[in-house]
């Protein structure tokens, strides 16, 4: 059976931006004000903003009338227990009902787990049984949140990447997505994780469905170039040379290179993923999986 490529035929572009982000006007665990985010989210080019302010839907119109070439999508993190984030044109205040009343009633919104394993095994936050007994699975997980990823972070024993869960996900076939967001609190925070999007049209709309489709893929600077699936043959170029690798069922790792490009052909694993790093930094391209 081949391997599916959520990006084959898609006709679009490609723009950056983060699910997961805060101002300090609504989330007192934020030190910067929402007019300097988006000023610095202009300045490098982002095609999209969230703001997912804890259990607070911090009202984005007079950003859209700003700063009209960007898609602003609403939000809030749902935080009265392990966190999920909840974005998209028009959102609910759906952080006022149960976790598991509010996933069965996002609809058409992104839901996607915050930092699902924030302090590695030193603490429990969310785990596989967790999520499986929400009854709705969320669309994603985050594989890196930038945030946990500074050096404030790291120092305070936060740890920020989060591939081995998503394949725990995976392999127990749970269709998740992986998103890379930099979770902005703090301006050591900004843009040092985010996600490429393949976008039919460049609005909040267009964002989520896209990301729903898994039409995307997460990123700390390393870029994808191109991705070519014929049947179970996968190629990967990337925009620099890096340590890359394919990962299937279990977290084994199938194959692994250096260079800039790679290519596996896929036996019977129910899904293949690629990563790679280099000094450019991380890339997350989400799981192909077979008919």
């Amino acid at each position: 059976m081949p391997l599916i490529n959520p990006l084959a035929d898609a006709d679009g572009t490609w723009i950056r931006g983060s699910f997961h982000g805060h101002c300090d006007e609504h989330s007192a665990c934020s030190s910067v004000p929402l007019a300097d985010s988006l000023r610095q989210y202009e300045e490098v080019g982002a095609g999209f903003v969230t703001l997912t302010d804890h259990d607070h839907i911090t009202d984005l119109g007079p950003a859209r009338q700003q700063y009209p070439e960007l898609a602003f999508l609403h939000g809030f993190e749902y935080s009265t227990r392990e966190n999920v984030v909840f974005c998209g044109d028009l959102v609910d205040e759906l952080f006022r009902l149960s976790l598991e009343e509010a996933l069965t009633k996002a609809g058409d919104l992104l839901t996607i787990v915050c930092h699902p394993q924030p302090m590695g095994a030193a603490r429990e936050y969310w785990t596989r049984p967790k999520l499986e007994a929400l009854g709705t699975m969320p669309d994603g997980i985050e594989v890196y949140n930038g945030h946990y990823g500074t050096p404030t972070g790291r120092a305070n024993g936060r740890q920020p990447l989060y591939n081995d869960f998503w394949d725990e996900l995976l392999t127990a076939g749970h269709h998740v997505w992986g998103f890379g967001n930099d979770d902005f609190h703090d301006p050591e925070d900004f843009s040092n994780a985010w996600n490429m999007v393949h976008v039919d049209d460049v609005s909040a709309t267009g964002v989520v469905i896209a990301a729903k489709s898994g039409r995307s893929y997460a990123t700390t600077g390393l870029l994808l170039e191109d991705l070519i699936v014929d049947g179970d043959h996968v190629e990967v170029h990337v925009s620099a040379d890096a340590k890359g690798r394919f990962v299937g069922p279990g977290a084994l790792v199938l194959a692994s290179g250096e260079g800039a490009r790679f290519s596996y052909d896929a036996g019977d694993e129910a899904y293949v993923r690629f990563e790679a790093e280099s000094d450019a930094g991380r890339v997350f391209l989400q799981p192909l999986w077979k008919t």
